[in-house]
This record gives C-alpha cells, structure tokens and sequence, in this order.
C-alpha cells in the first residue's frame, strides 16, 4: 500500500513539474501585452506602438518643416510641455482630416491594398504635396498630378 501511495505521489509531482514547466516555457515566450498610454487617438489605431507613433510623427515634421507645437496645444502657457491628448489647437483637427485624405488617396486612385501611415507602400505621403513645407506650393498645383491630388482632395472634403 505504502509503495503504491510513493507511485501515485512521484507520478502526481512528475505531473506538476512537467505543468510548472510548460507554463513557464509559456509565459517565457509569450510577450506581454504592451499597453500604450495614448488618448484621443481618432485616426491612427488605439494599440500603435510607441515607435510607431513617433515615426509617423516624425515623417509630419520633415512632410510640412514643422515642430510637435504646430498642431498640439501647450500644456501651460509658462511651460514648454505639450498637452498631445488636447483638441484646443484647430490644426490638429485639420491634420486628421489630412491623415484621413491621404488614406483615402492611397487606397481608392493608387490602390494600396491596406493604407496604413507610416507605411513605404504608401504613394502619396505628406511630402508629396508639401515638399517640406506648412503649405503646400501653388506653383506646383499647375502639374497634373497635383491638380488630380486637389480635385480628389475637393471631392473628399465636401462628402
């Protein structure tokens, strides 16, 4: 009886390591679900990456020469923080509409299968138009392609 009991007891603990053991190998391999502090996210998804964000933002700095206070309100006027989660300043709103226009462009004239910014699939970027620039250069919007990206433009804002 006593042997059998020592069987059962060895087979039980051999049982449990070998479980101890999986889910270790599991929640070893397994990254964590990393959760992104960002608020009032309307355009770009709500589980972008740290990285990614700032690479998006990054290509609106050197699309349109500006800084993160051109479209982002300031947190305090003494300060030199930015509240990235307000909508007081009216530009953000217009980069939305921007960051939607250019999504829009990509999938329906260049027939990018899943637009997503920040993506090198991407034909049109801010760049294309604004060179660099806040606005975009009306000398240029005489070439054809940027008169096709205007009218498509037109189009998207009066829907």
């Amino acid at each position: 009886m006593k042997a059998a009991l020592v069987k059962v007891n060895k087979k039980l603990l051999v049982i449990a390591s070998l479980i101890a053991i999986l889910m270790l190998g599991v929640a070893g391999t397994t990254p964590p679900l990393k959760q992104n502090n960002f608020k009032n996210l309307k355009v770009l998804p709500q589980d972008i990456s740290k990285e990614a964000l700032q690479s998006i933002m990054q290509e609106f700095k050197e699309g349109l020469g500006v800084n993160c206070a051109y479209c982002h309100a300031k947190a305090n006027s003494t300060l030199n923080s930015i509240d990235f989660a307000s909508d007081s300043n009216h530009i953000k709103e217009e980069a939305r509409y921007m960051m939607r226009m250019t999504l829009q462009l990509n999938k329906e004239s260049f027939q990018v299968k899943q637009p997503l910014l920040g993506d090198p699939n991407m034909v049109i970027t801010c760049y294309t138009c604004h060179h660099g620039n806040t606005f975009p250069d009306t000398k240029m919007a005489d070439t054809m392609p940027h008169k096709a990206m205007l009218i498509l433009a037109d189009s998207l804002r009066n829907k």
